[in-house]
């Protein structure tokens, strides 16, 4: 939950991400704060969660920045036909995300499942 709440703040929709912290993710932490033996302890989990979530979004946001360029520039050049005929690049199957927007991560995994497809 906390990962949806840094990749919303990431693409710049800081209001949905603070309704976000202040709704759900505060509902979830008092529960998990009220499961705990000790506040402190559960404090500092949390805490410690939300630090790695949020690096693990900033090393997803850079992976794909270096990852979409590599992508790009092979997948032209396994369609040479489509470059030369004015085309930009690959087309793209019409994939619609599902009701909740997905993560960095199902992006990359989309990119590397076409990848491994276009090489068979």
């Amino acid at each position: 939950m906390y990962r949806r709440v840094c990749l919303l703040r990431s693409e710049g929709r800081s209001g949905e991400a603070q309704r976000m912290e202040e709704t759900e993710l505060a509902a979830a932490a008092m529960q998990a704060r009220e499961a705990s033996e000790s506040g402190p302890e559960a404090d500092a989990r949390l805490e410690a969660l939300m630090a790695g979530e949020s690096e693990r979004v900033a090393a997803a946001f850079a992976f794909a920045e270096v990852l979409a360029p590599m992508l790009s520039d092979r997948l032209r050049a396994l369609s040479p036909a489509r470059a030369v005929a004015g085309n930009s690049g690959p087309s793209r199957p019409d994939i619609r995300p599902a009701r909740d927007a997905r993560g960095i991560a199902d992006y990359i995994e989309e990119m590397l499942a076409q990848d491994r497809a276009a090489s068979r």
